[in-house]
């Protein structure tokens, strides 16, 4: 799930070593980032939407903060599958053989059969230890793929507090860390000067950018907010609903229906279908889609257990007691 923040913390935070052959589009990037950093100044100001809407994205909403979920919960299971057989080795040799076949070095029988041991036995009891061992060191060097889904904190949540007026952004390490920054500095991935926008069915992200020039920080950052948005419609209503709450409070937006953050198995089910939402918003019922969903529907079962599973194996959000005290202040800090 967390992938695709580790790429992109790796990419903004690489040295000039990391990369070279790629100094040219470097160069382009950050020049786009002094304009969009001053051409979208104030942005926070400017209405880009008469519908303000939650698009079914928040975790949590009082008078003094608002907690975000990010684009990518559904994009997970994947790794998990990838990973089982692996998994499974690793536990399943242990308990269920190793344990059996160890007591032949101390016994010298073979308690299965009852006779005793000769040296194929032996023999073959240390080539299984080989090979859990093999199992085990494997593991240990996909470890780092396997915490991107699996024992991390579950969610990434972004807090808006509008009485500080700073944007506190809860995240493992790896993935960009706990990082505080200004209201005022953030740039939206929306176009304050354009309005001209659709309800066509297609998956967007909104994504908030902190570049460096307006931060002071040593690195620019991002961050995907949001759930699957069906449109870029639904896209600039999400951002609206945010900045009504920041700029005017939340009697100005409506209420939202909050999703909860306890991993209840049913919205894991949601997951794999977010993928098909639109399709089958296209053409509902229609043969075709039927037939589409019918096929699918085993992958989506599995993709759905698995994306169960791997938040079972993860832990809630927990939030560090000072970045705690400050998100939920009801006065700036």
């Amino acid at each position: 799930m967390y992938f695709v923040e580790w790429l992109m913390r790796r990419t903004l935070t690489a040295s000039k070593k990391d990369i070279t052959g790629f100094e040219g589009d470097m160069k382009q990037f950050e020049k786009a980032t002094e304009k969009y950093g001053k051409q979208y100044r104030g942005m926070q100001e400017r209405q880009v939407s008469d519908a303000p809407s939650d698009a079914r994205s928040i975790y949590k909403m009082n008078d003094t903060y608002m907690d975000v979920r990010t684009f990518f919960d559904e994009w997970r299971g994947g790794v998990l599958l990838g990973l089982f057989p692996l998994i499974f080795g690793v536990i399943f040799f242990p308990v269920f053989i190793l344990s059996e076949v160890t007591g032949i070095f101390f016994s010298g029988m073979v308690s299965q059969a009852g006779r005793v041991a000769d040296t194929g036995d032996y023999l073959g009891a240390i080539i299984l230890w080989v090979v859990w061992l093999a199992l085990l060191l494997v593991f240990f060097y996909l470890f780092w793929i396997f915490r991107m889904e699996c024992l991390v904190q579950r969610h990434i949540v972004v807090r808006f507090n509008r009485k500080t007026r700073k944007i506190y952004i809860n995240r493992p390490n790896f993935a960009g860390g706990n990082q505080v920054y200004d209201w005022d500095d953030v740039v939206a991935s929306v176009d304050p000067d354009d309005q001209v926008v659709t309800k066509k069915r297609k998956r967007e992200i909104l994504m908030l950018f902190f570049f460096k020039q307006r931060t002071g920080a040593e690195h620019h950052d991002v961050v995907f907010l949001g759930a699957p948005l069906r449109s870029d419609h639904e896209l600039y209503a999400l951002w609206e609903y945010i900045r009504r709450y920041m700029e005017e409070g939340p009697e100005s937006i409506p209420k939202p229906k909050c999703i909860p953050s306890f991993p209840w198995p049913w919205r894991s089910l949601l997951a794999p279908w977010s993928f098909l939402e639109n399709k089958w918003a296209a053409a509902p019922w229609s043969p075709r889609m039927i037939a589409l969903v019918l096929i699918a529907s085993p992958v989506m079962l599995l993709h759905a257990v698995a994306h169960w599973c791997s938040l079972l194996l993860c832990w809630p959000v927990y939030w560090p007691r000072q970045l705690r005290r400050e998100s939920t202040a009801s006065e700036p800090v």
